[in-house]
């Protein structure tokens, strides 16, 4: 999902959030530079969501696995989409029987109740399988920050993983990761004006990013399994050019400490103490030289 300075309209599809159409057929470029491939032992909450939109063919997403039933996305993951084919507890849609993963369809989904896509505000949505799930070495949930709802996370070191894809991706297409840094949101302000408290942004050293395909995948804290972002919007393709090779604009991701309680009100989980709005004002105060687009999406 991308919302530049420079560039900023209202229509959905092709504005701020980071969805890839997938054609399982010829390959194409990455969307997170100079990422790494990364094995699936090393990131076992992290699901790839294949779905299937009225409209369009297909939409790539990724997800972070909470617990045996539910798996945490992107709301603008879910636009259109009818029902999700989810891979767990493997590297590739290729790789899934020999890597002992699941393949699973779900028609069950729930998005924030104020879920804006002009605005990237509330880009939460949770999925739920049609059954309970065993854990295994390569399937096991992400921890949720309970312990963390008051830390903003500036200057911390993240991991994004996913399997974003510029144009199209292969059944053989492997999940990638990078490490960014979280900045504070002042100063992801300077690149994005619907900037919020239900947002939070991170970037590359050098050439690392997230970009298209990667929307709805886990950013957890490095060296954890601690999840503190959902992968929402980046740098934009408008009149400015670059869109994800402009590896030096920040990503934005969903703050999750801020969803807790809307988290645990769909599902249940831990309870915790830290009590706050859950919802954001649909239309943040633009200014005039950032022009929010549709194809800022991701």
């Amino acid at each position: 999902m991308h919302i530049s300075k420079q560039t900023l309209s209202a229509s959905v599809v092709g504005s701020i959030l980071l969805i890839v159409l997938c054609r399982i057929g010829s390959s194409a470029g990455y969307a997170i530079g100079q990422a790494k491939f990364g094995n699936i032992e090393n990131f076992p909450y992290q699901v790839m969501l294949i779905g299937k939109q009225l409209w369009r063919k297909r939409i790539l997403c990724g997800g972070t696995l909470l617990d045996r039933r539910w798996i945490l996305t992107a709301g603008h993951c879910t636009m259109g989409v009818t029902h999700f084919d989810v891979y767990l507890g493997t590297r590739s849609v290729a790789a899934t029987e020999q890597l002992g993963g699941l393949a699973l369809r779900s028609n069950k989904f729930i998005v924030h109740e104020r879920f804006h896509p002009e605005t990237a505000a509330n880009d939460i949505a949770l999925v739920k399988l049609p059954a309970d799930i065993e854990f295994t070495s390569r399937i096991r949930p992400a921890a949720l920050p309970i312990r963390h709802s008051m830390d903003q996370f500036t200057g911390k070191s993240v991991v994004a993983s996913g399997w974003g894809a510029i144009v199209e991706m292969t059944n053989s297409d492997a999940m990638q990761y990078t490490e960014l840094k979280v900045i504070s949101n002042a100063e992801c302000n300077e690149e994005y004006d619907v900037v919020t408290d239900g947002v939070m942004c991170a970037k590359g050293l050098k050439d690392e990013t997230v970009c298209t395909g990667d929307s709805g995948g886990p950013l957890v804290l490095k060296g954890t399994q601690l999840l503190v972002g959902i992968t929402s919007f980046g740098p934009a393709n408008g009149e400015s050019g670059g869109g994800c090779e402009r590896t030096n604009i920040p990503g934005g991701f969903t703050r999750v400490t801020y969803y807790l309680d809307w988290i645990e009100s769909k599902i249940g989980s831990q309870p915790h103490h830290h009590q706050q709005q859950q919802q954001q004002q649909h239309h943040p105060q633009h200014r005039q030289h950032h022009i929010y687009r549709d194809d800022n999406l991701i």
